[in-house]
């Protein structure tokens, strides 16, 4: 007979071990220890076989710790394959699994080929003597071991305690992840918040190099015209796919979004959480000579047959009103480099104005002073906003 070591890679094995675990009590270990014929050699043995597991188990659950306070706020992981959350912490702690069936094992009974048969194969969890209720009456307590048994004792107490707890925070992030699962509005933050962050390295490519395709025309225009309602298929993309698969599909939830108030690809990408407002702010552009936004008389706009360049404090004010740039919890700016410096450029492709655009480091000069003074970025808005408004007065 053989004692198998082998657990389900799903949320059943956790739950099996975690109620092993859980059964264990320092009297399991003195009836496993008369049972199974412990000597001295193979107490010894199994004490450097839990200490050798209990230190990959404090390794693994560090990270274990670190990757679950991460993990479901991200939509899509590093991972390159799906997989279902418990088969991913399994993973994380694969050596801590291997080392705990182990020690399950190492107090199993002995097994006689002849009685028990050779060919049969029956899982350790169900004989370890670690889950035996039976005690001998001759047992007063682990005092009356040697110090050796003594210490094996505490670190099977240490290593099923930590065993115990790291298994309940893979049991706690499966819980959170069925949660968020059936939460539509939650998803849909941390599917937003997700593309944000994987967009991020697309804007600085875009920036330096310019317009970037991450799909073809066609396969945009397919999909937009086979595009599902996103509570069809947010949940079931829920940790189901790559950081690269996430790049694509923010690409594309961002200009099939935009698509709908007709923003072309970099529009989309700007206004990520409000195309409706880029719609409005795109629809401004080529009208900010109706506006009477200040201005300076400079050799370069007289040279390019100009007449002027626009004030760089009123740029400032009129990126803050674009909307590009985000909102910290404090209710302060949370400076977004990239996003305002695109929507500049962006502004200049599309401006086809009597006026130049003072250059970006201007504008930033402008922005860092105004921020200096304490100047808020509701209030670097409303300025711009007074020009539409007088405009709409004076019409």
């Amino acid at each position: 007979m053989l004692y198998s070591t082998i657990v389900q890679r799903d949320e059943t094995g956790l739950n099996e071990i975690y109620e092993a675990a859980r059964e264990f009590e320092t009297d399991n270990v003195m009836e496993a220890l008369l049972t199974c014929k412990f000597d001295r050699k193979k107490v010894v043995k199994t004490l450097y076989l839990v200490r050798k597991y209990q230190a990959q188990l404090n390794i693994e659950s560090m990270d274990l710790v670190e990757f679950s306070e991460n993990f479901i706020e991200q939509y899509a992981t590093d991972h390159n394959e799906c997989f279902r959350v418990a088969e991913k912490l399994i993973k994380k702690i694969r050596t801590t699994i291997t080392g705990s069936m182990k020690v399950f094992r190492s107090f199993c009974p002995r097994v006689h080929s002849k009685r028990d048969g050779e060919g049969n194969i029956v899982p350790a969890l169900d004989f370890t003597r670690l889950r035996h209720r039976y005690y001998h009456g001759q047992f007063f307590g682990a005092e009356v071991y040697d110090e050796c048994t003594q210490n094996l004792i505490r670190e099977l107490v240490s290593f099923f305690f930590h065993l115990m707890t790291t298994l309940k925070v893979c049991k706690d992030m499966i819980q959170k992840e069925e949660k968020v699962r059936g939460d539509f509005k939650q998803l849909k933050v941390i599917f937003e918040k997700s593309c944000e962050e994987v967009l991020k390295s697309f804007r600085e490519v875009f920036d330096t190099f310019g317009q970037v395709k991450l799909i073809s025309d066609e396969e945009l225009a397919e999909r937009r015209k086979d595009a599902r309602p996103m509570k069809e298929w947010l949940a079931k993309d829920y940790h189901a796919h790559d950081r690269k698969w996430m790049k694509k599909e923010a690409y594309i939830y961002r200009l099939t979004s935009g698509g709908q108030y007709n923003l072309d690809e970099k529009a989309s990408v700007l206004w990520t959480n409000n195309p409706e407002w880029g719609r409005t702010v795109c629809d401004l552009i080529p009208k900010l000579d109706t506006l009477n936004i200040p201005f300076k008389h400079s050799k370069k706009a007289e040279v390019q047959g100009k007449k002027g360049t626009f004030d760089a404090r009123e740029m400032v004010y009129l990126v803050k009103w674009s909307g590009v740039s985000r909102m910290g919890k404090d209710g302060k700016t949370v400076l977004d480099e990239a996003n305002e410096r695109q929507f500049y450029l962006y502004m200049q492709e599309k401006y086809e104005g009597e006026f130049l655009f003072p250059t970006w480091q201007a504008v930033c000069r402008e922005r860092k002073f105004l921020y200096d003074q304490g100047v808020t970025m509701q209030w670097m808005a409303s300025q711009f906003a007074a020009h539409i408004l007088a405009k709409e007065d004076a019409a």
